[in-house]
C-alpha cells in the first residue's frame, strides 16, 4: 500500500492538516459571515441633491449576497420625479454580475419614461464588467460625481 504522509489522517508530520483545517474553518464561517450578515459589506444609499437629480451611492461589494439591498433602494428611488438617476458606484470594491443584472433592471424600469440613468463608474471592478457586457447592453457613464452631477444633456 502506498501512502502519502498524512493521507488519510488529517494531519501530516509537520501539523500541515491542522493548519489546513484551521484556514478552512476561517474561510467557512467568513462564507457565512457574508451570507448572512450583507448589510455589513455593502452601503447603499439615496439622496436628492435637487429635484432633478436622485443620486444612489453605492460603497463596498455587490455580489449575490448583497445585490438585494442595491437592488431594493435603486428601484424605491426610481419612483422619484427626478429626470434623473445618478447611480455613484465609484466607492465599489467588488462588482459581480449580480450588480449588473439591479442595473440592468434599473435602467429597464427608466428608459420608457424619458428620464436618464447615469453611472459613475471607476473602480477597475466596475470598469471590466461593465467592458464584458458592452457586446449586450451599455449604460450612460461618468467617471466623476461631480460631473455627473452638473450634466444636464
Amino acid at each position: 500500500m502506498n501512502k502519502s504522509p498524512g493521507a488519510g489522517s488529517g494531519a501530516g508530520r509537520d501539523g500541515t492538516g491542522v493548519l489546513m483545517s484551521t484556514m478552512l474553518s476561517t474561510h467557512f464561517t467568513d462564507l457565512r459571515t457574508h451570507r448572512t450578515d450583507p448589510a455589513a459589506r455593502v452601503s447603499v444609499s439615496i439622496t436628492a441633491p435637487s429635484d432633478e437629480i436622485t443620486l444612489c451611492a453605492v460603497a463596498g461589494e455587490v455580489d449575490q449576497f448583497t445585490v438585494e439591498e442595491l437592488r431594493r433602494r435603486l428601484i424605491g428611488s426610481l419612483d422619484t420625479a427626478a429626470s434623473r438617476v445618478v447611480v455613484d458606484l465609484s466607492m465599489v470594491t467588488f462588482f459581480g454580475s449580480a450588480g449588473l443584472r439591479a442595473l440592468i433592471e434599473a435602467r429597464s424600469r427608466i428608459e420608457h419614461t424619458g428620464r436618464r440613468l447615469l453611472l459613475v463608474t471607476g473602480p477597475p471592478c466596475v470598469e471590466r464588467l461593465l467592458a464584458a457586457a458592452a457586446g449586450v447592453v451599455t449604460f450612460e457613464t461618468t467617471t466623476g460625481l461631480a460631473g455627473a452631477l452638473l450634466d444636464v444633456a
